[in-house]
């Protein structure tokens, strides 16, 4: 047994989190109050037997390792040695990281060469080409990026890794996992999905996102944590925009692989992004040295707004000067306005609004300020951010501009600001979804996933592919904590046949229409096979 695999045998997560915040019990796992923003309605979820915690108004969580790092400010090596120390677990003398470099020199090794193998089924793949193609990409960025394309197929790729390295290495890259835990056959984590090789600050890939061609689920899977790989630090396109952002002493963040990419191709090298998870510290800090300014530049919908505004309070507690890109003309991303016209772009960093404009003129912009109580919600998130300023100097003369926008005074701002407790300082998150809001499919894999015996006494077994699948096992288990047994496989079953019914709909629908096709190219005989089809399903 590794290191890693000892101290989660030994360490429960309900353990762990309970050292930072007081847990209250809640059906099956338990609930507290957020360790990551502050709230008073707890909407943090730890799932003892997922070992996962997620909080569903923040978006921020994890297993213990992850949970310690951020909590504690530390990297994967640190939050390492103080679970080992927990755990009573004795680490290598020579311990980095959790592995020896030789290890991680080949983890690194297995993703180098499964980056070429899905460049190489890139270009076999006309399909896949045309998609990138659709998205604006030029054939040289897509050979700059490596970009690639995992096939469909379960076993394509590891059978080759396994001539070279063992399955357990292997799994541990984050390319392949084992089919069942007792067994030792592995299939291929990436399969049908543009590939996005993600690169260390030195340029060698150390993960994976890959991007599905169609509607399907979850629409970006990330590669998992691991010794080489950790998103709250590494930035996408970061070595390859290094030298850009030292020149022009600021660099651009953004959200999405394809954001970076096109921005590098429309001639923007100082553009970089987050994989997979939202901005951290750490993030910054890794830009901090090379820059006076940073940019923020997410997507326009309700959750990038709250992604800025928690980057812009990250910003400030380093005393970073920071300013928020809003590309108009109707797009939604970088990407779609680099596709319209990349001058959107560079009008938009061009006249990047300060904190303070991006509150009233963007995030405040339906607010209605006759009205006292959304009056007084806009001024807590105004004091929110204050708080977290670094600077006196700059935290007194932004209550001073925010008080003459209001219409107030100095003086009663900052009395406001003096009289408010941490506790007050809410931010404006998402309020928790009901499990209604998700689709049947959603909350049957969620069940399947939250509840894993009983789902196995049904011949239903699911294994978690991604992070996205643990945040949804949670959400859902605390949706159904207070269902018995019973109650679970009821849901379960009835789930099961709203989404049969939702798949036999679709199919008929999808005949009927190519029947129609075939009648109107006169293929009779193909038009009576689908009948037929059309008519079994009829019967179900």
């Amino acid at each position: 047994m590794d290191t890693v695999a000892e101290i989660k045998s030994r360490l429960s997560i309900v353990d762990v989190v309970s050292q930072y915040v007081q847990l209250k019990k809640a059906g099956r796992n338990f609930k507290a109050c957020c360790p990551f923003h502050s709230e008073k309605t707890p909407s943090f979820i730890i799932s003892p037997e997922r070992q996962f915690a997620w909080c569903y108004g923040c978006q921020t969580g994890g297993d213990i390792f992850k949970i310690v790092q951020l909590i504690e400010g530390v990297d994967f090596k640190e939050s390492l040695k103080i679970l080992a120390d927990k755990a009573g677990v004795e680490l290598p003398t020579n311990f980095s990281g959790g592995v020896k470099k030789e290890k991680k020199d080949k983890l690194i090794e297995i993703n180098e060469l499964a980056a070429d193998f899905f460049a190489q089924a890139l270009s076999e793949n006309s399909t896949a080409q045309e998609y990138l193609k659709g998205r604006g990409l030029k054939p040289e960025t897509v050979k700059e990026w490596q970009v690639g394309f995992a096939p469909d197929d379960f076993d394509a790729l590891h059978p080759q890794l396994e001539e070279k390295f063992s399955k357990k290495e292997i799994t541990e890259a984050g390319v392949a996992g084992l089919k069942e835990m007792a067994s030792d056959q592995l299939y291929d984590k990436f399969r049908n999905r543009i590939i996005f090789p993600i690169e260390d600050h030195r340029g060698r890939v150390v993960a994976f996102t890959g991007r599905v061609l169609d509607s399907a689920e979850p629409k970006y899977l990330n590669s998992a944590e691991s010794p080489i790989f950790s998103k709250g630090q590494i930035l996408f396109g970061f070595a390859k925009s290094r030298d850009a952002i030292r020149e022009q002493k600021f660099a651009v963040v953004v959200e999405g692989q394809l954001d970076v990419i096109s921005a590098h191709q429309a001639g923007f090298k100082n553009v970089v992004a987050t994989s997979g998870t939202a901005l951290t510290e750490m993030h910054l800090k890794a830009l901090k040295n090379l820059i006076e300014s940073v940019i923020f530049c997410f997507d326009s919908d309700s959750a990038g707004l709250e992604s800025t505004r928690r980057a812009l309070e990250i910003a400030a507690a380093l005393d970073l000067n920071a300013k928020v890109a809003t590309p108009l003309g109707g797009v939604k991303d970088p990407d779609e306005a680099f596709q319209k016209d990349p001058q959107i772009f560079a009008d938009a960093v061009a006249s990047a609004a300060t904190p303070l404009d991006f509150f009233f003129d963007v995030l405040f912009a339906e607010t209605d300020w006759k009205n006292s109580t959304e009056k007084k919600k806009a001024v807590r998130v105004l004091l929110a951010h204050a708080a977290k300023i670094f600077s006196a100097v700059e935290r007194e003369d932004f209550i001073r501009d925010a008080a003459t926008r209001l219409g107030s005074s100095e003086a009663a701002l900052t009395e406001e600001f003096e009289n408010l407790s941490a506790s007050d300082f809410t931010p404006a998150v998402p309020e928790p979804k009901s499990k209604d809001a998700l689709d049947s499919e959603k909350i049957l894999r969620g069940l399947l996933l939250a509840f894993p015996k009983l789902a196995e006494k049904l011949g239903l077994a699911a294994e978690a592919e991604s992070e996205e699948d643990e945040k949804l096992a949670v959400l859902v288990s605390d949706k159904y904590a207070d269902f018995s047994d019973d109650e679970v496989v009821k849901e379960i079953k009835n789930l099961q046949s709203k989404v049969s019914s939702k798949s036999v709909s679709a199919k008929k629908h999808e005949l009927k229409a190519e029947m129609q096709k075939a009648e109107a190219a006169g293929d009779d005989e193909r038009a009576a096979e689908l009948s037929a089809e059309y008519q079994k399903l009829l019967r179900k």
